[in-house]
């Protein structure tokens, strides 16, 4: 079994009249690949510089989204 790798971003905001990037959310893989963070880069108020992070292992993050997600429609079950 392999870790995770990469990143995926979630969320972008921009400030229409100067193109700036007000806020950035985005997934990505620890550098081990165990576990998932969650970016969160907001610049909405001037001068102020807001970097959160969450980190969820990814067996934590696949039980969430089972117990919280919405199974979809026509996916197929081995019995």
């Amino acid at each position: 079994m392999s870790g995770a790798q990469g990143s995926m971003t979630l969320l972008i905001e921009v400030d229409e009249a100067t193109g700036q990037e007000l806020r950035l959310v985005r997934l990505e893989a620890t550098g081990d690949g165990k576990a998932v963070l969650l970016v969160d880069i907001n610049e909405k108020k001037p001068g102020i510089h807001r970097d959160i992070r969450y980190e969820i292992t990814a067996a934590e993050l696949i039980a969430a989204v089972r117990a919280h997600g919405a199974e979809l429609p026509g996916e197929q079950h081995n019995p």
